[in-house]
């Protein structure tokens, strides 16, 4: 029981017996077992790439930072942002002491203290947040928190500031591992020489490599170029966008003579693994000093132009790396000076030039990862786009919303290209195009011979064969209850156990979900598990019906009409009356009925030009007839179905539950509910 203790496993509440980083909730009661300490929470610092998350998607809206905070800690037992999958660190007082636990560090009650591990492992409760310092960023706090006997910490000291101590120690792992990597007389790179993490590293890279290394700092700006050269730690410092390689390497001047014998990156942004591994040397090193990088990026584009490169991962605690960075702090004057400027600049610029990035790449996105389908000329499209790109690079849940027909699956694909995961499989399934007695062999796989009729050699499932990938689930809402806790087993608890299986398999799997439907709305219905509805939706993009971003309509429309002028070897175009139209429709169906009517017109119609009236004969006969009565018997027909279908989905969720109550196959169900929108 003592390890179970000392490490928090008995703090896990979701799912239990598992550590508490990787548990998506911890218990945060404040009634301490014997071997932990309650801490009063004074000052936490939010891990800058969450940070920046939360200060992007709520627009540096202080009323609604602090609202998120909240909702993370009262929802997870801890400050775990589940986007970025970080946390940050806290300052505090020693309040209460366990009798049993194991004091190695000799504190006493009364102790200003910082723990050296992340608040994504930390029990915390959060009262009040009565200031965020957006610059640093650090929120004064009123708060209580849980730190086992694992956890190590280090006593404020009288010499330092505490905001400064907070920095530090966010960063120390960094600081120390740098050092150890270089080399005495290496030519250094850092990218991000301005930040927090490039001044530490540089500082700390100077102790080892000595008067005959090299320093070479990159920055964003020309602010930033002209305060590092009144400094002596830089030989030279140069301005170029780390995620442009190219011309990064350019502006550098590299060849093979000039490479770098060891490069850190400290840019907490996607895109810049090219640049580091074109800059450093054959049989160089690399450190990436956070979690953004993509690792398999890297190793396969050092493997793509055939460098034989030690690339090194982001590592946070090492022994001693408290006291090393503390010891490089006291010990230069500049480094001081330098952290103090960082930590008055502002912020919000720098998140403004991120906004802009992420616009500009959106811009280029069509044709860098070949989505030919994805045509938009809106907004409000434009707006889902940058979201997309924010979201794609962190391993979180996502859930697409929106109607039929809206462009789900093209946005879902997005993400998979974009992501971390873009070199592994990325699996489309269709919750609804399933029999519901054949998903769990399809999604868990079995062992040969587990059911009469099953593959002699048994079978992998979509999670096994997604494992390192993506796997997109179309209509999520259609699952089934029964299968929805072995959904939330697999997501929270990383495994799977095939049918008639006793080993779990371990499976790394990305979900992202789409929906049409309210599954809230099912959860309060008890149609849909509120647990697994929570692990899904940690990011929720909602796609605008295609009569809401009615400047997309054209723009799709002359795409359509070239796409099957050329599958049809036809020559024909649309009249600008019947482009005006289009833009009045309701578009019930949303892209996937303007692309039909093309396809219908193109077809039925005998001149060149397409006219108006031609549209509105070839419009689909729901959208046609919305404001019209239709006697014949079809239409008749038609209505009752389409009102039978709606009322029974609204009453029973699921199609298998309708099928039975209708008296008709499920197969039948989904068809009928496809035809009729639904």
């Amino acid at each position: 029981m003592e390890h179970i203790t000392k490490y928090g496993i008995h703090r896990a509440l979701e799912p239990k017996g598992i550590l508490p980083q990787p548990a998506w909730k911890i218990d945060n009661t404040m009634n301490i077992y014997e071997d932990e300490i309650l801490i009063e929470v004074k000052t936490i610092s939010i891990n800058s790439s969450s940070f920046r998350q939360i200060c992007t998607e709520n627009e540096n809206d202080i009323a609604k930072i602090k609202e998120i905070v909240l909702k993370i800690v009262e929802l997870r037992g801890k400050l775990h942002n589940p986007i970025t999958n970080t946390g940050g660190i806290l300052y505090g007082q020693v309040k209460k002491i366990g009798k049993n636990y194991k004091n190695l560090f000799k504190i006493k009650e009364g102790d200003y203290v910082i723990p050296l591990v992340s608040l994504s492992m930390i029990p915390l409760k959060i009262y009040k947040i009565n200031n965020i310092d957006i610059r640093l960023p650090q929120l004064q706090v009123e708060g209580e928190a849980i730190l086992f006997s694992s956890y190590p910490l280090v006593k404020v000291y009288d010499d330092i500031k505490v905001e400064h101590l907070i920095a530090l120690m966010d960063e120390a792992g960094s600081c120390i591992q740098s050092y150890k990597a270089a080399k005495k007389g290496d030519k250094v790179l850092i990218m991000g020489a301005n930040g927090k993490i490039g001044l530490l590293c540089a500082f700390a890279v100077r102790e080892k490599i000595g008067a005959d290394g090299e320093i070479i700092g990159i920055v964003y700006s020309d602010e930033s170029k002209r305060l590092l050269e009144k400094y002596s730690i830089f030989n030279e410092v140069y301005i170029c966008d780390a995620t442009q390689p190219i011309e990064s390497y350019r502006i550098l001047q590299l060849n093979e003579n000039k490479l770098f014998d060891f490069t850190i990156n400290c840019i907490n942004t996607f895109n810049t693994e090219a640049f580091s591994i074109l800059s450093t040397k054959n049989k160089g090193t690399i450190y990436y000093s956070n979690l953004t990088i993509n690792y398999n990026t890297a190793c396969l584009t050092a493997e793509g132009i055939g460098r034989d490169i030690t690339i090194i991962p982001y590592k946070g605690y090492a022994d001693g790396h408290a006291d090393f960075t503390i010891g490089i702090f006291r010990k230069y004057n500049e480094l001081r000076e330098l952290i103090d400027l960082w930590m008055k600049k502002d912020v919000s610029m720098k998140i403004d030039k991120e906004e802009k990035l992420y616009i500009k790449t959106s811009e280029n996105l069509v044709k860098e990862i070949n989505i030919e389908e994805f045509v938009f000329n809106s907004n409000e499209i434009k707006e889902v786009v940058v979201k997309t790109l924010k979201v794609a690079k962190y391993e979180c849940n996502v859930l697409i919303t929106g109607e039929s027909g809206v462009g789900k699956e093209v946005i879902a694909h997005i993400i998979h290209k974009v992501s971390n995961r873009n070199n592994a499989l990325y699996i489309k399934i269709n919750c609804s195009s399933i029999p519901e007695n054949l998903l769990e062999s399809e999604f868990f796989g079995y062992e040969k011979g587990a059911f009469t009729g099953a593959n002699k050699e048994g079978k992998l499932g979509f999670f096994e064969l997604a494992n390192g990938g993506t796997l997109f689930l179309d209509e999520v809402g259609e699952l089934p209850l029964s299968l929805q806790a072995k959904f939330l087993r697999a997501i929270q608890e990383k495994e799977i156990y095939r049918i008639g299986g006793v080993t779990p398999i371990k499976v790394d799997v990305r979900i992202v979900a789409a929906t049409n439907r309210d599954l809230n709305e099912m959860v309060k219905c008890g149609l849909f598990r509120e647990d697994l509805y929570y692990r899904l939706n940690v990011l929720q993009i909602r796609i605008p019906a295609l009569r809401e971003r009615k400047s997309d309509i054209i723009p799709l429309a002359k795409h359509f009409i070239e796409k099957y002028n050329k599958r049809f070897s036809m020559g024909k175009y649309l009249e600008q009356s019947a482009l005006l139209y289009m833009t009045k429709s309701q578009w019930k169906g949303n892209i996937r009925e303007l692309e039909n009517l093309i396809q219908r017109l193109l077809i039925n119609t005998d001149n060149n030009g397409i006219t108006v009236i031609d549209v509105i004969n070839n419009m689909d006969k729901k959208e046609d007839k919305s404001n019209c009565i239709d006697f014949t018997l079809e239409g008749e027909i038609g209505k009752t179905e389409y009102n039978m279908l709606k009322e029974a989905k609204s009453q029973y969720g699921t199609t298998r539950k309708m099928a039975d109550a209708l008296g008709i196959s499920q197969s039948s169900i989904v068809r009928k509910l496809k035809k009729h929108n639904l």
